[in-house]
């Protein structure tokens, strides 16, 4: 049999290794051609059949081939395709012989051959950047949160006040009032009695000590002048003491303070960094939270408003120490049944006011020594509250990269988070007795603070993205050249068809379960600075 001029095999030096960590993306069989023809450095075309995953007996001195790490290689004599391989090593034999060790790319050489299906996927980047869609936690370390922008007031309600005294009979020349008193839908035997300031208040505790009737006081307390309800201003005195008063009568069973409170998401985050990851935006390495001032917060994620438009509703009701709450609307596609846009059980209590005192009631000032306005509302939703970065150890410490299947593996387990951190954190905390104090200083009030991971953290998080995508884990079909010069794939079980060797299809498949990333351009192999936007 004649065997001259069956075989063209091709010495080439292209940038791809057989550890599949990169290869490169051809949108066509002719496009990998011409690609690697372009490449090639050594050129035979008259030698016999050439066994896959063998020996290439090459006619040349070792010093002229030792530069060259691939092969292409074509049985013409038999058909058409193109196998392409790795030098896997040469070994001298003679001045005019050197054998090179080849081992198939499976990637190059049947990238037209086969199909990934949907599979388990880990990894990937993303076809679809929208802040807020990828919120998968990546276990990552987060150092520290830092303040980003000025505090956001949603709602001072400690500047202004009314005194109210709580009274059980008014004296005879003050106007009456229903008998049915009900104060935000509860039922109350006292009257309430609005005062602007405190000369007309004391006038009228005078006024009723002259009367002998000083047991008909029950409290004393103050609450905002924002509060809504009916009343009637009235001057009025008792004997000698004069004073100007409002007659609370029926109040709503809840009244609203504000509405439609908003804090923005800042468009950097850190100290002016700029994202290339939108999932950078999010939780945990960009959120707020809102305090009341006397130790209760809650932390809140932009993402889960609608239109990540963070938005709060101010409700109160008036009772001693005055109870007041800021819930968020349109949070988590919640749904009360007050109102559809209403998120009750997120929201957070505010501070009480001070419980006042008067020489004429010993209990009452008992009550006040002993911080009856300490009662704060805890809310809960299910979890414990984390404002990032603080929290348990974990055991064990940092896995070696040797156990690792991936680079991308090994490099989030370098970057695993030395702190937990838990991930619903939608509960308020603390129980401070700072009222008193809090009130004196005007700083009763509902405060939402910008936090996000420093710039260092910033930087290598954002650059792990580049490199790996974000998890996903989801089953679908892998996302293919949604990416202008690189796409990553790391999968679980893959499953993937084709009619290729049963040796090769396993090692196809281990790349996927190990991550594979696929580039555009050779040039920008390993070049991650490279604009990559989603095309």
């Amino acid at each position: 049999m004649n065997n001259q001029n069956i075989t063209k095999v091709y010495l080439l030096r292209v940038p791809l290794e057989n550890d599949y960590k990169n290869t490169l993306y051809f949108a066509n069989a002719q496009a990998q051609q011409t690609y690697f023809q372009s490449k090639i450095v050594k050129s035979y075309t008259d030698f016999s059949y050439q066994r896959k995953d063998d020996i290439i007996r090459i006619p040349d001195i070792y010093d002229n081939v030792y530069n060259c790490n691939y092969v292409m290689y074509q049985n013409s004599a038999y058909n058409n395709k193109w196998f392409y391989a790795f030098i896997d090593d040469m070994t001298y034999i003679s001045d005019g012989r050197t054998d090179i060790h080849i081992e198939t790319d499976v990637i190059q050489t049947w990238l037209f051959d086969y199909t990934v299906k949907s599979s388990f996927i880990e990894r990937e980047h993303v076809s679809d950047d929208t802040i807020g869609l990828h919120t998968v936690p990546e276990n990552l370390e987060l150092g520290e949160v830092i303040q980003v922008e000025n505090p956001t007031e949603l709602f001072m309600y400690g500047s202004s006040c009314y005194i109210c005294i709580a009274c059980t009979e008014v004296a005879s020349n003050i106007p009456d009032v229903d008998d049915a008193r009900n104060y935000n839908g509860i039922y109350s035997g006292l009257y309430y009695m609005l005062f602007n300031d405190s000369e007309d208040a004391s006038n009228f505790l005078h006024g009723i000590d002259s009367l002998g009737k000083a047991d008909s006081i029950d409290s004393i307390f103050l609450i905002p002048t924002r509060f809504q309800f009916s009343s009637t201003w009235y001057q009025a005195s008792i004997g000698e003491y004069s004073f100007d008063f409002a007659m609370l009568e029926e109040s709503t069973a809840e009244t609203v303070l504000a509405d439609n409170q908003a804090c923005t998401r800042p468009n950097k985050i850190g100290n002016n960094y700029s994202p290339r990851n939108n999932k950078l935006f999010t939780y945990p390495y960009n959120y707020f939270y809102v305090s009341n001032h006397v130790g209760s917060d809650i932390t809140f994620r932009y993402e889960d408003f609608a239109n990540s438009s963070p938005l709060f509703r101010i409700i109160g009701a008036i009772t001693p120490g005055c109870s007041i709450k800021c819930v968020p609307l349109n949070y988590k596609n919640t749904t009360d049944t007050v109102n559809s846009m209403y998120s009750y059980n997120y929201g957070i209590v505010g501070g009480k006011y001070p419980i006042c005192s008067w020489n004429s009631d010993v209990y009452t000032n008992w009550l006040t020594q002993n911080g009856v306005n300490i009662g704060l509302d805890l809310v809960s939703s299910g979890a414990s509250l984390i404002t990032g970065g603080v929290a348990a150890y974990m055991s064990g410490g940092l896995l070696g990269g040797g156990e690792m299947m991936s680079g991308a593996m090994g490099i989030a387990n370098t970057l695993a988070q030395v702190y937990q951190h838990s991930l619903i954190p939608d509960q308020a905390r603390g129980n401070t007795n700072s009222g008193d104090v809090t009130f004196s200083s005007k700083m009763l009030e509902f405060t939402a603070y910008k936090m996000s991971i420093r710039n260092e953290y910033c930087e290598i998080i954002d650059s792990y993205f580049d490199m790996f995508g974000y998890k996903v884990n989801t089953v679908k079909v892998p996302n293919k050249a949604h990416r202008s010069n690189y796409w990553y794939t790391k999968c679980i079980d893959v499953s993937i068809d084709g009619n290729i060797p049963q040796n090769d299809m396993r090692k196809i498949k281990d790349c996927y379960n190990n991550g594979i990333r696929f580039w555009r351009n050779a040039s920008n192999i390993e070049d991650y600075s490279v604009s990559n936007s989603i095309v």
